[in-house]
């Protein structure tokens, strides 16, 4: 560690002394499509024509979309120097870290990857597309892992920040991401990073380079670009200052006086689990017989300390329990290889053809601790255990107790490896070609294939594990054997889970096996498109756009034996095959109302229509209206209502998995372990959205350089797809057999095991149409130029206001109390807005983490030779949990079970510098200092993952080079 401590001391020097020479200006290629983007937006190569945004299929002189586009350039994602585009992406307020590595780092199935999402709906809300048509997806719930786009190929990006289902069909729900691709490249470049963080780890290395030219003439024009990246991660919560610091939820058990629920502390162990096993249940309760009894290595006797004790766990680092959470991986390892190539070629002079190649592997490798067991039916140790201690035995005969549960920490089987892998090919080749008269066409074809494969080693084989833990003595030879004889001769191993380090590595080897599931998908599109002009109005010409296209995707999943089976503890995805195909027709036209008229310098209208057929839930249609209105130079209005659509992924239509949870037995009030099978629903229909979004561009000649952009949105989904949870599910199945009628929710409860009238064997969770969404906030844009001494002085900022985002479960909106007026719950329609603590209660579905604030500011200084940087990024405070109440809910009470004892979370401010110098006409050094103040994710620290940084301070150093 001293090595890399040093490494890491000298790199930061480096880049420190970069930064008085300069640094780029990484938001300076961000600009809101206004009137003149050309005139506006500072040089660039990445600078986008004003006749092409996303968020119009219209290509038009002249002509802004109503719905607010963002353009994102090149240069801000280099200097950034960020690992990958979804973590760029995640600086922009509008967008939220649902899912990126640092938000996801143990997501056994898919951890790793990136996505984007808008508006924090979720990322299977938002639509992502490259060179403006849609990429393979990366998984079966349809997104795209961004970690598959070499940045090297970048030109820029852009976000169109509402509803455009009627543009680009499905998922546009919260918006589009567009990322363009570089196909005008003449000549070569370069880049060479390595970065590291303050303590030494998470050491990146980043490798791009691209070359292109003319050729034939000039008539045809090919780029070619290749990208390499691995960042070797953070293994542990316990490498950072503030995850050594143990801060957990801390729910109170049983008379809790005038203490709330559930408060969040520091050094928090977990009185219900040892690594050698810790005696729990009623015979352990205090002045139980058997309270006080933990095992040691070799299954020796020891006293347990239950510490400053409160319910399961104790706090302030007092007592004998263990902390969980601290061999968590914090970062995953990511490794990142894409290569792409664009190659174009004029047949004739109206005719062009292109192609496109790309091949990408992206993966993930991260640990996680073995199973812990704290329920009272995980690990039941019975009297005749041969593993025994004697002296436990004589306890136990003296008491007439015939059997105790264990709770434990099993690191002593091993770690659980998991890795992700993705590659993802993909081709696409079509003509384009001019019609004269102001009429143009193109048509393409494009497949791409994914297959993503995921590994998980030592997972507990849940039967296996049950015949194991269930040993006796074998009544010939005294020797330890599984009680189950039907178990013994399919090779049954007794397991010791008395004191660590007791398993044997037959019986470990016997209770824990290695799953491997792989999902290929498969995506075909034909699409066609045309645009024109066919008649003026007295304000100038009609523009169109029609086009069609038909889409076809089949996925295939498979998976080992056991857990097609559902033999694993946790997470059993089964083998499935699907397919859905689409036939789309849209129609969009610009029409000009007034220009150079009294009250309207420009005034146009923009519509569009799209009918969309699916062969699994069958027609749809979708639609836009929007204006612009320009009454004068300085002021641009602009406004959309649009219908959207997100239709059913292959996941929710087709896979099923399961595995084995923990819920409140609501016949018993016992909790106890019990299956889930979570299963889809081939009837599922579109999620329906209307989307409302009015704003104005304000370029005032007065203030030469000022820009002020401001825009108003309200999303409301109806018809979500979401499932009820497991509890949920157990509960209202109560609820209804309470009321003498059992109905719709214990049609998912299966009751048939033992334990008659109050089992519940398993409960299955159903996808339905049945959640609805409400999105409403305020992005905002101010930005001013003027030239300084030898060069420019800009600043910016930017940001995004959230008024609400709500989330309807379906269960109904009234809070329920019990007879004495104590809240038990706020219902199922919950307010995220302002939650930035993730999500622990309730229904998720996508709504969490929604500070109310989020903004983003830079100050640069840039001249022909450098550039610096000072940015700022503001993440605002907020509640832990929006579902919970703490003392400033006007429903507080202590005695309800939703209570806390504190729901807010701090505000953070990170500020970054990042700068160059260019050596000569071809080559640039670079730095950047990440989170120049260290700032560490507030309280509570391990609840807050994504919206604020819990790598700490970080550098990177690099050299770009261009011919």
């Amino acid at each position: 560690m001293a090595f890399k401590v040093t490494r890491a001391t000298l790199l930061g020097t480096a880049a420190a002394s970069a930064l008085v020479l300069s640094a780029v200006e990484a938001q300076a290629a961000i600009q809101v499509v206004v009137a003149e983007p050309a005139a506006q937006a500072e040089p660039s190569t990445a600078q986008v024509s004003d006749i092409v945004v996303t968020g119009t299929r219209v290509a038009r002189a002249g002509f802004d979309a109503p719905t607010p586009t963002t353009v994102l350039g090149a240069e801000a994602l280099e200097q950034r120097a960020l690992p990958n585009v979804g973590d760029f992406l995640n600086e922009v307020p509008a967008f939220r870290p649902s899912q990126t590595p640092q938000t996801n780092p143990q997501n056994l199935l898919g951890g790793g990857q990136s996505f984007a999402d808008l508006r924090g709906l979720g990322s299977i809300r938002t639509l992502t597309l490259v060179n403006g048509r849609r990429y393979v997806p990366s998984s079966a719930t349809g997104q795209v892992d961004l970690n598959l786009i070499p940045t090297v190929m970048v030109d820029r990006i852009e976000a169109v920040t509402g509803g455009a289902s009627a543009a680009w069909g499905s998922d546009a729900v919260a918006g589009v991401v567009n990322i363009i691709l570089n196909s005008t490249l003449r000549g070569a470049k370069g880049d060479v990073s390595y970065g590291v963080t303050q303590e030494g780890d998470n050491e990146t290395v980043r490798v791009g380079l691209a070359l292109g030219d003319e050729f034939h003439e000039g008539r045809g024009h090919f780029v070619v670009g290749a990208e390499y990246y691995n960042g070797s991660g953070i293994s542990s919560y316990n490498d950072r200052e503030w995850g050594r610091r143990w801060e957990e939820l801390v729910s109170f058990s049983g008379p809790r006086g005038d203490n709330p629920s559930r408060l969040y502390a520091s050094g928090v162990t977990q009185n219900n689990q040892t690594y050698g096993g810790v005696i729990i249940g009623p015979n352990a309760n205090p002045g139980g017989p058997l309270r006080g009894i933990q095992f040691g290595p070799g299954g020796t006797v020891l006293p347990f300390d239950y510490g400053n004790a409160i319910g399961v766990n104790a706090i302030d680092f007092t007592g004998d329990g263990i902390y969980s959470r601290g061999q968590h991986t914090l970062l995953p390892e990511i490794f990142r290889e894409a290569a792409t190539g664009h190659f174009k070629y004029d047949l004739t002079s109206s005719i062009q053809a292109f192609a496109e190649l790309s091949y990408a592997s992206a993966g993930a490798r991260f640990r996680t601790p073995q199973s812990r067991d704290s329920s009272l039916t995980a690990i039941v140790i019975r009297r005749d255990n041969p593993f025994l201690p004697a002296s436990v035995a004589s306890i136990m005969d003296a008491n007439g107790i015939t059997s105790f549960p264990i709770g434990r920490a099993n690191d002593d089987f091993g770690p659980t490896d998991a890795e992700n892998f993705s590659t993802t090919t993909r081709f696409a080749a079509g003509l384009s070609g001019d019609l004269g008269g102001g009429w143009a066409w193109d048509a393409y074809y494009q497949f791409g294939r994914n297959i993503a494969d995921s590994t998980i080693e030592n997972l507990r084989i849940a039967q296996n594990f049950a015949y194991a833990v269930d040993a006796v003595s074998d009544p010939i030879t005294g020797d330890p054997i599984c009680r189950d004889a039907v178990a013994r001769a399919a090779g049954c191993v007794p397991i010791n889970l008395i004191g660590q380090g007791s398993p044997s590595a037959a019986a470990i080897d016997y209770t824990h096996g290695t799953q491997i599931y792989r999902v290929e998908l498969e995506q075909s599109v034909f699409a066609a498109n045309i645009t024109g002009e066919p008649f003026s109005t007295w304000a100038g010409p009609v523009s169109v756009a029609a086009g069609g296209e038909y889409r076809k995707e089949e996925t295939t999943a498979t998976s080992d034996d056991l857990a097609a089976n559902g033999r694993f503890t946790f997470s059993n995805p089964r083998p499935f095959a699907g397919d859905l195909s689409v036939k789309e027709v849209y129609a969009e036209t610009v029409v000009p109302l007034a220009a150079d008229a009294p009250f309207a310098k420009t005034l146009d209208l923009n519509a569009a229509v799209r009918y969309t057929d699916y062969s699994t839930s069958g027609g749809v249609t979708t639609w836009k209206v929007g204006a612009t209105w320009e009454p004068f130079d300085d002021l641009r209005l602009r406004g959309t209502r649009s219908r959207d659509i997100r239709a059913p992924n292959a996941s929710e239509l087709f896979s099923t998995t399961s595995s084995v949870t923990t819920i409140r037995n609501p016949f018993t009030g016992v909790t106890e372990q019990t299956t889930v099978i979570f299963s889809p629903s081939p009837t599922l229909q579109p999620e329906e959205a209307d989307t409302l979004t009015v704003g104005a561009v304000i370029s005032p000649s007065a203030v030469p350089g000022l820009r002020f952009s401001v825009d108003y949105y309200d999303i409301d989904i109806a018809g979500a797809i979401s499932s009820f949870t497991p509890q949920t599910v157990a509960d209202n199945c109560f609820g209804e057999i309470a009321g003498g009628a059992p109905g719709f929710f214990c049609g998912f409860v299966d009751r048939s095991g033992t334990g008659g009238s109050t089992a519940v064997r398993s409960v299955s969770v159903q996808l339905l149409n049945v959640a609805s969404l409400k999105a409403r906030g305020v992005d905002f844009e101010v930005s001013y130029r003027l030239p300084l001494f030898a060069g420019h002085l800009t600043s910016r900022l930017f940001g995004t206001y959230t008024e609400d985002l709500i989330f309807d479960d379906g269960t109904g909106a009234t809070p329920v109390f019990n007879a004495q007026g104590v809240i038990q719950s706020l219902g199922g329609v919950i307010n995220r807005a302002g939650q930035v603590g993730g999500f622990t209660s309730g229904q998720n579905n996508g709504a969490t983490n929604a500070p109310e604030w989020v903004l983003n500011g830079s100050l640069n200084y840039a001249t022909d030779r450098f550039s610096a940087t000072l940015q700022g990024r503001y993440v605002g405070g907020g509640s832990i949990d929006n579902g919970l109440v703490g003392p400033d809910s006007p429903f507080y009470d202590p005695r309800s079970p939703i209570s806390i004892a504190d729901n807010r979370v701090d505000s953070r401010f990170y500020v970054n510098l990042s700068g160059s110098y260019r050596l000569s006409e071809t080559a640039e050094v670079y730095g950047s200092v990440n989170n120049v103040t260290n700032t560490e994710p507030p309280f509570p620290s391990t609840a807050v993952a994504g919206l604020y940084d819990r790598i700490g301070r970080s550098y990177s150093l690099g050299l770009r080079v261009k011919y």
